[in-house]
């Protein structure tokens, strides 16, 4: 068996965790759409967006920059860690 190389690890773990990631954050949505909450974005990925739409719901559809998990951010959810700052990046 050959010997996978660091960057064979790297992307067999981002292949292996953004399924993963993405059906436990669209349980997340799926959840508060159900309970009537608007969903303002949901995001696989943190950081600056790479590519991303806006539904007829209004929510923002987004795929960013480090694919290391992602979130789902509900109207009136003012937890300060859930909150972008000016910049961009999450406090």
């Amino acid at each position: 068996m050959p010997e996978l190389g660091f960057t064979d690890l790297i992307l067999g773990f981002l292949l292996l965790i953004t399924p993963v990631v993405y059906f436990h954050e669209l349980g997340h949505y799926w959840v508060a759409r159900k309970a009537g909450v608007v969903v303002d974005v949901f995001s696989i990925g943190f950081g600056p967006e790479i590519y991303g739409w806006t539904a007829k719901t209004g929510t923002r559809w987004r795929i960013s920059a480090i694919p290391l998990g992602g979130y789902v951010k509900m109207r009136g959810d003012d937890d300060a860690a859930s909150t972008p700052s000016a910049d961009g990046s999450r406090r």
